[in-house]
């Protein structure tokens, strides 16, 4: 994301979601609540969990260049719901702690299957639309339980 600045891009084109003016990428990296969420899933990846950062590099630009960090106000980004809000329009801050962990997922650091469950079900809170209803994945309306989780990387 950050080379695209050195190609040209202005970090507001980066930063602003597609729905205002002038349009956007809405790339978390370029919002305070998305850097300290990956930079708290990295810090208990390799601290925690003895990961290598250059493995987790090289996961995290392979994510960034297929757009992972971006169109956080799509229901196909797995952090729509998390740290965009589709109702209000705008970034939730309060879903920084779940934004970490769903990062630590992708890498591969959440590995009990008691852990992965919970991580599911606030997940499938945090896309809920309705009282028995979220958005999946794909985009789809669906019942929480079958909301799931998004591919590890």
């Amino acid at each position: 994301s950050y080379q695209k600045l050195d190609h040209g891009k202005e970090t507001p084109q980066l930063r602003r979601f597609n729905h205002e003016r002038g349009g956007g990428e809405g790339n978390m990296l370029f919002r305070p609540v998305g850097q300290i969420a990956l930079v708290q899933a990295l810090a208990i990846l390799v601290f925690n969990k003895d990961f290598s950062l250059k493995t987790i590099f090289e996961k995290l630009q392979k994510y960034d260049g297929s757009g992972g960090f971006s169109q956080i106000d799509h229901p196909q980004s797995p952090w729509y719901g998390i740290l965009y809000d589709p109702n209000r329009k705008r970034v939730l801050v309060s879903g920084r702690e779940l934004a970490s962990k769903v990062m630590l997922y992708l890498l591969g650091g959440v590995t009990e299957r008691m852990e992965r469950a919970q991580l599911r079900i606030a997940v499938a809170n945090a896309r809920s639309v309705g009282k028995d209803q979220g958005i999946s994945f794909e985009g789809k309306f669906v019942k929480m339980k079958e909301v799931g989780l998004p591919p590890q990387l």
